[in-house]
């Protein structure tokens, strides 16, 4: 769990008082860096969803605590706002736009240690930034507030976990069990998945498993055979039941959940005119949310190890269940590389529709999309919904109908990732909510 850090800031402004060319501040500095670092954390090389959600917390958590350290150090008489994670003593007049570059910059960089072409586009576009700012101690501070910031985070995490090398192996392929495949077919794509990413240490709770989600339906029972059938009908390639608009859904939730969300929760932030404050708060929040959550999520995939549907369909004459029926070379309209649940979309969409809940109420909105994975399918842009729940309901069927889940796991796993959005960001990021105990029961 956090432990907040206090850093000092007198060693790093000293040494980093340097020259630049006067130019104009940049503006919107929070959203400019986040859409930084999404491009960066999208090609970590050999990382998914998990990985990149959980990379992206830390990113956002540094930026937010850099801008408290600023705000507080200018609001001397007032009550001083909380960081997550470092509590930084700033001096009064640091360049809040520098504190914010600085922060993503260097927690980014760091974290980030693959692809070389990704970490040198990202520090050129640091380099530029700085440029554009006015040389003098504002600037100077500025940097100091964001590097010391930066390396709290990074000291706190050090042990997370993250990089460790644990080797997947498939078990025994008993009914049920997932199994990873070496290269790609047209039912999965190859390896597994960020499975690194099951012993990764939380920031909001004790251990990697202490939010896991309760075993799936058995085999035999009447809601497993349920599920069966409805994805076999709706979400095979070549399925005569799926419509042309359930294809559209599909494919719009087709695209990685990482990017989808972090396009369309900074288009948000932007749609609301927040201040750089409000922004980072908000930013910060969203992804100390649903990165806990996809950690949590693909703790539990590869515990819990259950097959996709190619895989229980193909083989239904071995589950057990003498009212599901094999079809052998049924194939989804959409591939995987890891276990089927709990859901990575279901768990990405219900963490982040409950931490936008939590900080704007509910609210309708409309998500863009850049998904391409239905083969010889039209992107579908964007698509409008009333209330944050129907982003759920529309994401569930979408891997329902793309025949990567079943019904189940995607009910299961948004209601789920709510509740672990909820406890970890309750009492955190000025939100006045009970977190509650955290139940893993669902139903």
């Amino acid at each position: 769990m956090k432990k907040p850090i206090l850093t000092t800031l007198a060693a790093l402004s000293a040494a980093l008082l340097a020259p630049a060319p006067p130019a104009l501040a940049q503006q919107h500095a929070v959203t400019q860096w986040h859409a930084h670092a999404q491009t960066l954390v999208a090609a970590f090389t050999g990382r998914g969803n998990a990985a990149q959600a959980y990379t992206m917390a830390l990113i956002q958590v540094a930026v937010y605590d850099a801008i408290v350290a600023v705000r507080n150090a200018e609001s001397k008489n007032k009550r001083p706002a909380k960081p997550f994670l470092a509590d930084i003593v700033a001096p009064t007049g640091a360049d809040l736009n520098a504190a914010i570059a600085t922060a993503a910059f260097r927690v980014g960089y760091e974290r980030v240690n693959s692809n070389q072409t990704a970490r040198s586009n990202y520090r050129n576009a640091y380099d530029a930034y700085l440029a554009g700012i006015p040389a003098g101690q504002a600037k100077t501070d500025g940097i100091a507030v964001g590097e010391a910031t930066a390396q709290a985070v990074l000291a706190a995490r050090s042990n997370d976990n993250f990089y460790n090398t644990a080797t997947y192996s498939n078990p025994a392929a008993n009914p049920g069990v997932w199994q990873s495949v070496p290269a790609a077919t047209p039912y999965a794509t190859a390896g597994a998945n960020d499975y690194a990413m099951a012993f990764t240490m939380p920031l909001t709770a004790s251990s990697p498993d202490a939010r896991r989600i309760k075993p799936p339906p058995h085999l035999t029972s009447g809601r497993y055979r349920r599920d069966f059938e409805e994805t076999k009908a709706y979400g095979s390639l070549t399925s005569t039941t799926r419509t042309p608009a359930m294809t559209n859904v599909v494919q719009f939730w087709s695209e990685s959940g990482f990017t989808l969300w972090s396009r369309n929760v900074r288009d948000i932030v932007a749609a609301r005119g927040l201040d750089e404050f409000e922004a980072a708060r908000t930013l910060a929040a969203f992804s100390v949310a649903t990165g806990d959550a996809m950690l949590a999520c693909f703790e539990s995939k590869y515990a819990h190890m259950f097959w996709r549907p190619w895989q229980a369909i193909q083989r239904a004459d071995q589950d057990g269940n003498p009212r599901t029926h094999p079809e052998p070379a049924w194939t989804p309209a959409v591939r995987a590389n890891h276990p089927e649940y709990p859901a990575g979309h279901g768990c990405y969409a219900g963490s982040a529709t409950k931490v936008l809940e939590l900080l704007f109420g509910d609210f309708p909105v409309t998500l863009t999309s850049t998904g391409a994975q239905v083969v010889g399918w039209p992107v579908v842009p964007s698509a409008n919904y009333d209330s944050l729940d129907e982003i759920n309901d529309d994401n569930a069927n979408a891997r329902v109908w793309g025949g990567l889940h079943w019904r189940t796991t995607m009910e299961r796993s948004s209601r789920w990732t709510a509740r672990i959005a909820k406890n970890a960001v309750c009492g955190e990021f000025g939100l006045e909510c009970d977190k509650g105990r955290f139940d893993r029961d669902d139903d």
